[in-house]
């Protein structure tokens, strides 16, 4: 089939999974992306702007995907497209983290409602999220003063599915794990609120005051102007820091991964993992919150030594492992085995029988 994407939101984990879903699937996807910024704008108006550009040209596709960052109702209407279309959600505006004292704009969680009634199959990339989202569709849409859409949310439900997202752990095979004698604990997440990174510093710190050994390599992107949390944190590991900032290359990228022996998430939101997943295929251990998408990654038999329930069972753990990482090597090993099952030469396979489902069905 003739795929086109529609991706408002071209960066992180959204560009990660629409390249290889574009690199590993057998059908032709061609991307229309926009820049990764100013996100409620996207939200609202990216549907608006496509809808000007691709009039003359949508009707040429088999088959519409677009993300939850867009409004796909606004879109069709506009454009009249009447073959098959699938949203997928990386994540949803009903269930996200508000900052402290941001108020709640009803407005973003009606774009992903309509998107999804507009849609004919809704993929979320977790049993956490779509679990979610289903329990608290229901009580956002009765929070209209009058003349509620009663049906709505069984409308969606029964057109809503889980699908993995696949990552695209080809680039990493040829770069070996590096065996450290001091061990390295990697942060590889976006610099965001939501990811609280103060949780994540204070418990280095609290190895630093013990006077315990290890290093630390903080990656991932950055949107904001001064990283309060980050630019302490800089200052106070001093020398311990061996890499600080985003990193371009792939191969950068791969290079930090294997030099890393212990990856954290302090978390409040995190739907699938996408960090998490390429961190462990390269053999770096998981230290994670027992909630969110994270006990669905980890096989069960790893639960009880690398989730942990509050901030004394994170340090607790984490001075385990710092104390002992080279001990874990066999785990390791068998973590990073586990995490195949996200290869993209495997979830390709899923995602083009669901593209050739819907479209048979609306044939």
């Amino acid at each position: 089939m003739k795929i086109i994407f529609l991706e408002s939101f071209y960066g992180g984990s959204h560009k990660s999974f629409l390249d290889g879903l574009m690199k590993h699937s057998r059908h032709d996807i061609e991307p229309i992306t926009l820049p990764a910024r100013f996100w409620k704008w996207r939200l609202r108006s990216a549907a608006l702007y496509f809808a000007e550009q691709l009039a003359d040209e949508i009707h040429h596709y088999d088959l519409l995907l677009a993300t939850d960052m867009m409004n796909l109702a606004e879109f069709i209407a506009l454009t009249g497209f009447q073959k098959p279309k699938i949203l997928f959600f990386h994540e949803n505006q009903l269930t996200y983290p508000r900052p402290k004292n941001a108020s709640l704009e009803p407005h973003l969680g009606i774009i992903n409602v309509v998107s999804a009634l507009a849609s004919d199959a809704n993929l979320f990339n977790s049993r956490f999220q779509i679990s979610r989202f289903l329990q608290e569709l229901p009580e956002f849409i009765n929070q209209i003063p009058e003349f509620v859409p009663q049906l709505a949310p069984e409308v969606i439900r029964k057109k809503s599915r889980v699908l993995y997202m696949g990552c695209d752990f080809s680039r990493f095979g040829s770069v070996e794990p590096v065996e450290n004698e001091v061990p390295v604990i990697l942060w590889s997440h976006r610099w965001g609120f939501d990811k609280q990174p103060q949780i994540f510093f204070e418990a280095l710190y609290r190895l630093q005051d013990e006077g315990l050994p290890f290093e630390v390599i903080v990656l991932g992107e950055n949107h904001q102007v001064h990283p309060r949390e980050f630019l302490q944190a800089r200052e106070r590991l001093g020398d311990r820091i061996i890499q600080f900032g985003y990193v371009e290359g792939v191969d950068d990228y791969a290079r930090f991964l294997a030099k890393s022996d212990i990856i954290i998430s302090t978390a409040m939101q995190e739907n699938f993992g996408f960090s998490i997943a390429e961190a462990v295929y390269s053999h770096t251990l998981p230290l994670l919150p027992n909630d969110l998408s994270y006990p669905e990654l980890l096989p069960r038999k790893f639960h009880k030594d690398f989730l942990y329930h509050n901030r004394e069972d994170l340090y607790r753990k984490l001075r385990r492992l710092v104390a002992n990482h080279r001990k874990y090597d066999a785990e390791r090993a068998e973590l990073s085995e586990a995490f195949r099952r996200f290869d993209w030469r495997e979830r390709s396979k899923a995602f083009d029988a669901v593209f050739e489902e819907v479209a048979g069905q609306r044939r």
